[in-house]
């Protein structure tokens, strides 16, 4: 017999939530997620809490000059370079995180 159990909403790690067992409140994974969000404060005009899941243009109202002003700082920080035809995908913070880490990955491979 099958029992039922009212559906809960579960975060998906890979759009920013946390893995089950995680703490919501835990500080970002890494110094790409870290530095993003910080830019990103300095950035932004509002005086909204600043996570991997916020969204660039909904809840932080960035225009498309905000946003391009945006990945020139990402770019000077980071000292990469962002091709535009990348960012067409992306809306969080999280996200922009995630192609920096793919970027400075590409450029500068670990080390063994």
């Amino acid at each position: 017999m099958l029992h039922s159990t009212p559906l809960s909403y579960t975060p998906d790690p890979a759009r920013g939530g946390t893995a089950p067992g995680a703490h919501s409140s835990a500080a970002p994974a890494d110094r790409f997620e870290r530095e993003t969000i910080e830019i990103v404060k300095r950035l932004s005009r509002g005086s909204v809490e600043i996570s991997t899941r916020i969204e660039l243009m909904a809840d932080l109202g960035f225009d498309s000059l905000q946003v391009l002003e945006l990945v020139g700082e990402l770019e000077d920080h980071f000292n990469i370079a962002v091709p535009l035809n990348t960012l067409t995908h992306i809306r969080t913070v999280g996200e922009i995180a995630a192609e920096v880490r793919r970027i400075v990955t590409e450029v500068r491979p670990a080390q063994p």
